[in-house]
C-alpha cells in the first residue's frame, strides 16, 4: 500500500516543481533579417477578352521576368509551357502583363524571375477558366 502511494506522490511533487520554475527572460530587441528573394504574390484574372497577369517580388537583384502559361496538367513534368511575355524588372515591386491572345479552356499562368546571379525563381501557378469570347 505505501508503494502504491508513492508513486502518484512522486510524480505530483515532479509536476509541481516544475510548472513553478521561473520561465526564461524574452528580449525586446529588434533582429534584421535579411528578405530572401522571391515572389511575394501572383494572380490572374478574366481582363476583357484576355487574362490580366499581376505579381510581386520582393527583391532588388531581379534582371528581367518570363511570364508563362500552358492549357495542358500543370502537374505534368512534360507540360508544354509557352513563354507569352519577357518583361525587365524595374524599381517597382509589382508588375502586370495583359495576355490577350487566350483561348476557350483552363489556362494556367506562371512567372520565371531571371537574377542577376544567373540562378531563376519560379512563382505558384495561377489559373483562369475562359469559357467563351
Amino acid at each position: 500500500m505505501k508503494t502504491n502511494m508513492l508513486v502518484p506522490a512522486i510524480f505530483v511533487f515532479a509536476f509541481v516543481s516544475l510548472s513553478s520554475a521561473p520561465l526564461a527572460e524574452t528580449s525586446n530587441k529588434t533582429v534584421s533579417v535579411k528578405t530572401t528573394d522571391s515572389f511575394s504574390f501572383i494572380r490572374c484574372h478574366r481582363q476583357g477578352k484576355g487574362i490580366a497577369v499581376t505579381w510581386g517580388f520582393n527583391s532588388a537583384n531581379v534582371v528581367s521576368f518570363a511570364v508563362q502559361r500552358t492549357d495542358q496538367d500543370p502537374t505534368d513534368q512534360y507540360s508544354v509551357w509557352e513563354c507569352v511575355c519577357n518583361q525587365d524588372a524595374n524599381s517597382s515591386r509589382s508588375y502586370k502583363y495583359h495576355d490577350i491572345n487566350v483561348y476557350p479552356g483552363l489556362m494556367t499562368y506562371k512567372v520565371v524571375a531571371l537574377m542577376n546571379d544567373g540562378n531563376t525563381i519560379t512563382s505558384a501557378m495561377d489559373q483562369v477558366r475562359i469559357v467563351a469570347h
